[in-house]
C-alpha cells in the first residue's frame, strides 16, 4: 500500500507539473496597438500622415528615357567663316527623379519643405545632385530652387525640362552659353485671388562655373521680381531681374490664352547686357500653339527670333538667329508619356566672321511619373 500510494503521488506530481508547462506555454504577449497610414487631403492629392506625426508627405518623381539628335552647322567656309561647332550625332539618356514633399499647419500658416534627388547616366558621363531644395513658411521660401527663366516661360529648354505651358521644346534658351536658372536664394510671394506677385533675391556664388570678376568684385548677387495674373483662359505676367555684379539687367513677359482648340503662348525678353540671368541676346520673341489632335495626342509648332546674339562683357555686339519647329506629345497610358521634338535652326553672325549657318536638331523621349 505504501508503495502504491507513493506512485499515485507521483503520477499527480507529474501531470500538475505538466499541466502548468502547459498554461505557461499559451500565455501570449500583449499586442502593441497599432496605426495604419492616413491619408493627408488639406494641401491636395497624393499626401499621407506620417504615423505618430501631424507632417503630411508626399513623395513623386519620374524616369525618363531620352535619345538626342542634331547636325552640324551648315556653314559656307570658302570665304574665311570658320565652322561654329562640329559636334553632330547623336546622345542617349537616362534619368531618374525622386521629390520629397512634406506640409504641416502651423500659427504662422502652412510650412512646407521639398527635397529632389536626380541622377543623369548618359552616353558621355553621369551625375547625382541635390535639385530644387527649399523650405516655405507662409508666403517666405529659401533654400535652391529655380528662377523665373526656367519655370516662368513657355517651352522645354536646354537647362530646364519643366515648361509651365505646353511643354514644348522648340525655343531655345540655353542652347548658348547663359544664364544661371537654379541658384540659392530667398523669396516673398503675395497671392490674392488671380493676383500674384514675388520679389526674390539670388545668390549666385552656388554655380561653380561663375568666379569673380579679373578686378576683384564679387558682387554675385540679384533682385528680381514678378507681377502676374491670370483670368478665365487668359493669363499674363511681367518680371523683372538687375545683377549687380555686370550691373546690367532684364525684364521678360509671358502670355498666355485658351483660343480654339488649343493654348496660345508669346514671350518676349528684353536685356540691357549679358548677366546671370539671360545673356543669349539682346532681345527675343517667340510664340508656341499647342492643341490637341485627340484625346491622347498634342501637336505644339513654335517659333522664336533672337537679335544682337554675340555677348561681350557689357554689351551685345550683333548677329541673330532664329527657330522653328514642332513637338509632339502622345500620352501611352495614365503617367507614362511619349515626346518628340524637331527643329531648324538659322543663325547669323558673319559680323565676329563665322558667317551664316544652319542645323537640325531633336530628341525623343518615353517618360513615366508617379
Amino acid at each position: 500500500m505504501k508503495l502504491t500510494s507513493f506512485l499515485i503521488a507521483s503520477a499527480a506530481s507529474l501531470v500538475a507539473s505538466s499541466v502548468s508547462h502547459a498554461a505557461d506555454a499559451i500565455v501570449a504577449a500583449e499586442p502593441e496597438p497599432l496605426e495604419y497610414v492616413r491619408v493627408c487631403d488639406a494641401f491636395g492629392t497624393g499626401y499621407f500622415y506620417i504615423p505618430g506625426t501631424e507632417t503630411c508627405l508626399k513623395i513623386g518623381g519620374y524616369i525618363r528615357l531620352q535619345l538626342d539628335g542634331r547636325s552640324n552647322y551648315d556653314i559656307d567656309t570658302s570665304a574665311g567663316a570658320v565652322e561654329l561647332d562640329d559636334d553632330a550625332g547623336y546622345r542617349t539618356n537616362t534619368r531618374a527623379q525622386l521629390r520629397f514633399e512634406a506640409k504641416s499647419d502651423t500659427e504662422f500658416g502652412a510650412l512646407g519643405s521639398r527635397v529632389t534627388l536626380r541622377a543623369n547616366n548618359n552616353s558621355d558621363s553621369s551625375d547625382f545632385a541635390l535639385n530644387e531644395t527649399y523650405i516655405e513658411l507662409g508666403g517666405f521660401r529659401i533654400g535652391y530652387f529655380y528662377n523665373y527663366f526656367d519655370t516662368g516661360l513657355p517651352g522645354e529648354t536646354v537647362l530646364s525640362d519643366e515648361g509651365p505651358l505646353s511643354g514644348s521644346a522648340t525655343d531655345i534658351f540655353g542652347d548658348y552659353i547663359g544664364g544661371d536658372t537654379l541658384n540659392n536664394s530667398i523669396r516673398y510671394t503675395f497671392e490674392s485671388g488671380a493676383f500674384t506677385a514675388y520679389g526674390q533675391a539670388d545668390f549666385f556664388n552656388s554655380q561653380a562655373g561663375w568666379k569673380t570678376d579679373a578686378d576683384g568684385s564679387a558682387d554675385e548677387i540679384g533682385l528680381s521680381g514678378l507681377v502676374g495674373g491670370k483670368f478665365d483662359a487668359f493669363s499674363i505676367d511681367l518680371f523683372g531681374a538687375y545683377e549687380f555684379d555686370h550691373e546690367d539687367g532684364v525684364v521678360a513677359s509671358t502670355l498666355s490664352a485658351e483660343i480654339g482648340p488649343g493654348k496660345l503662348g508669346v514671350f518676349g525678353v528684353y536685356s540691357s547686357g549679358p548677366t546671370r540671368y539671360w545673356d543669349y541676346s539682346e532681345w527675343t520673341i517667340g510664340a508656341e500653339y499647342a492643341f490637341a489632335v485627340s484625346e491622347k495626342f498634342k501637336l505644339t509648332p513654335g517659333v522664336q527670333y533672337w537679335d544682337n546674339i554675340i555677348p561681350t562683357s557689357d554689351d551685345y555686339t550683333g548677329g541673330s538667329a532664329w527657330r522653328v519647329g514642332v513637338t509632339a506629345d502622345y500620352q501611352v497610358t495614365p503617367n507614362l508619356l511619349a515626346k518628340a521634338t524637331f527643329n531648324y535652326n538659322n543663325v547669323d553672325i558673319d559680323t565676329a566672321g563665322y558667317g551664316d549657318g544652319d542645323r537640325f536638331d531633336g530628341f525623343l523621349r518615353l517618360q513615366r511619373d508617379f
